[in-house]
């Protein structure tokens, strides 16, 4: 039987009062494995279940999450912190001018007031351009325009950053540190990582941790945030504390969110005031780019009563003693785990300059850290930085075809953004920001809402739309390297596509006015974001069901194919891979999915779902049901139906041949293909629910990956008296060995959450015997033996 992992700061981790399950707080290995301990269906393998896997987005009230009373009092008798100044660097700038604010706006109207001339009548209206005998698809011409234009500032923007990176001290850090006595190294900026996650793949996240300690830049902390405290989160914990030696890391548990304390004090703050803001205080505040009356006091209470709470706690379990540190906190969503390490990096743990962000499925180039410092702070007006994130993993055909799209993002579309000053989403995986400038948009970062909910998505666009409406610079630089895990199949891509999507317009379209009048490349790039998807859709859908005249629809798809081509060769040439050669296939996925997607995302901005599920090998392995694959993604079906009838229409009509109706079936497979693990899933089930019932109990080894477990039961072992003498030699011999650590070579791991007793042993009725089976009924753990061990819980 495996372990058991308690959640530290509840009682009864072992369930010694005989409560009802459904309260406990500690499962073992085997409970989950078989379905228990909070999943939806115990005894139904995780593959079978017809459920919703994505992510649930919802933030818990403090009121209603389980403290223990020394945390209460922690909570509510904090001792005041010492911060009464920002103990971070603050960068001092100059403000822009009226004058200069208001020529930016100007180019900002005239960018996005040009690409609507185009793309409206020349590239919706003018389909195809008559050039004597010949015909130019204005569609592809328009492609071939805009991609030249965006290659040609992508390539000015890596010159600028070679000239960077070769000038900069910051750069050669790892040279200057390993060459130069310790006295004679010069002074860099301090900088934090924090790596947030939830649920992770094992692998990938010791991956991820591996490649955060060979950084070559002298990192002062590592932080990584759990966003979650429930059994199932425990495993990234001990993933992380196996991954330091033991007197450089901590493993902390945060029984409230940060974020829940500020907002909930900030509104009280507000009500307290009587200045709670009415609609049209809101519209002003967002129109104008001015905070709402009683925003600065509010803000202030808010973040001492966080930070007194904060200063308490690492004070008491001295956080700033080690190296890496590993929170847990109840689950929300990856922002509020985001806001949990940026609070700690910059004020408990103190850090002055900067923070790296990064994501637990990312592993990150030794180099990363040196090249985003370099570029972070090359100008005083930049506060963040991204760098090149492709895909980690390529054993099948989809995730390569999937990486062109990371590549084209990283090596055409940021670094154009960056050549403007102008990044639009400083991309989760890997960004740098400047802790002053973080702390100044931290506060309506966190509260940002949208169509009156949270807002739970496009974390990282938001922060980078926070910065640019204050005037700020955001760039991009090439030669930091990070890999990502992709996703891996169609279904889990568009998903993701769509989450990206619907952040992308909610802050171009919503986000606050100074952030495109402020930023013209900003601007133009939302036009062209706005009208591109549905004139291309409205191009194909009138050309196909016009068969009369078939030539344009040739002229135009050449045009289309002409550019693709031109895609292709750059990427070749460029990215110096063969792979690249399947830019084509990328370009139609792109046609089919993700165009379709861009405009059901700007329909439904409002939905706030994650869509996607972790990554951890039992929540991929849930299926969905039909109802839910078809609310996700069911906007695919008309889009495949009505491209499939229109072919067999144009195809049957301009060649007079009704056989070609059958291209229709094509719009069909595509559906299939769209719902093929979901019918999978159920037809498994119905073989596997007779199985269950003759056999009268579940072979899970027939029908899941996991492991058969056996049985799990929570009874006390029997307590024998002191003075008992008859205990034979193999109940003495087994009890002896059940007391020793199972896995004596790994590493202990030491909790933080309670002011006393902070580490927790699973007790000796919860451990796996180790007599043979048919001698489990005669082991009886000797209750002396098991009293004298030290309260250490073996990972």
């Amino acid at each position: 039987m495996g372990k058991s992992y308690g959640i530290i700061g509840q009682g009864d981790l072992d369930n010694e009062e005989d409560t009802d399950s459904s309260e406990r707080t500690a499962f073992s290995d085997a409970e989950l494995q078989n379905g228990e301990g909070g999943y939806a269906y115990p005894g139904v393998p995780a593959a079978y279940e017809f459920v919703d896997p994505e992510i649930p987005c919802v933030v818990p009230d403090a009121a209603g999450l389980a403290m223990s009373p020394s945390e209460e009092q922690l909570l509510h008798h904090s001792m005041a912190h010492p911060w009464n100044v920002p103990p971070y660097n603050v960068t001092e700038r100059s403000r822009y001018s009226v004058r200069h604010g208001a020529w930016r706006s100007f180019e900002a109207a005239a960018g996005a007031l040009a690409v609507s001339a185009l793309l409206l009548p020349f590239g919706g209206g003018f389909m195809v351009i008559d050039v004597g005998s010949f015909g130019i698809g204005s569609f592809g011409l328009l492609m071939a325009a805009d991609f030249a234009f965006r290659a040609g500032a992508a390539s000015l923007n890596r010159r600028r950053v070679n000239k960077v990176i070769k000038q900069s001290p910051i750069a050669k850090s790892y040279e200057t540190y390993t060459t130069l006595p310790r006295m004679n190294r010069p002074k860099l900026p301090e900088c934090s990582i924090t790596v947030v996650g939830y649920r992770e793949d094992e692998r990938v996240w010791e991956n991820c941790l591996e490649s955060l300690k060979a950084q070559q830049y002298p990192v002062k902390h590592i932080i990584s945030v759990i966003d979650g405290n429930e059994p199932a989160d425990m495993a990234m914990t001990r993933t992380f504390a196996n991954a330091f030696p033991e007197n450089e890391r901590l493993v902390v548990h945060l029984p409230v969110l940060l974020s829940v304390l500020y907002t909930e004090k900030y509104m009280e703050t507000l009500r307290v005031l009587g200045q709670m803001p009415s609609r049209f205080d809101s519209f002003k505040a967002w129109l104008l780019g001015t905070p709402t009356a009683g925003h600065v006091i509010a803000h202030e209470s808010a973040l001492n009563y966080v930070l007194d709470y904060l200063y308490t706690k690492a004070t008491i379990e001295k956080w700033a003693n080690y190296r890496a540190l590993c929170f847990t906190q109840p689950h929300a969503h990856k922002r509020h785990a985001m806001f949990t390490a940026f609070l700690v990096g910059s004020y408990a743990l103190g850090t002055k300059d900067a923070l790296l962000s990064t994501d637990s499925d990312t592993r990150l180039d030794p180099s990363a850290a040196s090249n985003l410092m370099a570029m972070l702070f090359s100008e005083e007006n930049v506060a963040g930085v991204t760098g090149d994130v492709d895909v980690d993993r390529r054993e099948s055909i989809f995730p390569n075809v999937y990486a062109l799209n990371n590549w084209s993002t990283s090596n055409v579309d940021s670094p154009c953004q960056s050549f403007f000053g102008s990044v639009s989403r400083l991309s989760s995986p890997m960004a740098a920001y400047r802790i002053s400038d973080l702390m100044d948009v931290v506060s309506p970062w966190i509260m940002q809402t949208h169509f009156g909910k949270d807002a739970a998505i496009g974390e990282d666009t938001s922060l980078a739309s926070q910065l640019l409406s204050r005037g700020l610079k955001t760039v991009h630089t090439h030669t930091a390297k990070a890999y990502t895990d992709a996703p891996n199949s169609y279904v889990r891509w568009i998903k993701q596509q769509t989450r990206w999507s619907r952040a992308m317009y909610r802050e171009a379209i919503y986000s606050s006015p100074r952030l495109n009048s402020l930023n013209p490349w900003l601007a133009v790039e939302a036009t062209r974001q706005l009208y591109y998807p549905a004139v291309l859709m409205a191009s194909v859908l009138y050309l196909l069901y016009t068969p009369a005249h078939w030539e344009h629809f040739v002229i135009w798809l050449t045009t289309i194919g002409g550019a693709v081509l031109l895609k292709t060769i750059y990427a070749v040439t460029v990215g110096r891979d063969v792979r690249m050669l399947l830019f084509p296939l990328n370009q139609l996925m792109f046609f089919l999915g993700i165009v379709p997607t861009k405009l059901w995302a700007l329909l439904t901005t409002y939905i706030n779902s994650w869509g996607t599920s972790a990554r951890s090998a039992h929540e991929i392995a849930r299926s969905e049901s039909v109802w839910s694959r078809t609310l996700h993604i069911g906007y695919l079906l008309p889009w495949y139906t009505a491209l499939s009838i229109g072919l067999a229409y144009h195809l049957a009509t301009a060649l007079s041949k009704p056989l070609l109706w059958i291209v229709a079936l094509a719009g069909f497979v595509l559906i299939a293909h769209v719902y093929a693990d979901v019918f999978r899933a159920k037809l498994n089930f119905f073989v596997f629910a007779p199985r269950q019932f003759q056999q009268g109990r579940t072979k899970v080894s027939d029908v899941e990956a996991f492991p058969p477990a056996p049985k799990v039961t929570l009874e006390k072992p029997p307590v024998e008296s002191e003075s008992s003498d008859d205990t034979s030699d193999d109940e003495q011999f087994e009890a002896d060995m059940a007391a020793v650590p199972l896995r004596s070579m790994q590493k202990p791991m030491s909790f933080s959450g309670e002011q006393t007793e902070m580490v927790f042993e699973a007790p000796a009725s919860r451990k796996s015997s180790l007599m043979p089976s048919s001698m489990d009924h005669i082991a009886s753990p000797n209750p002396q033996v098991a009293s004298s061990r030290a309260p250490v819980l073996n990972v």
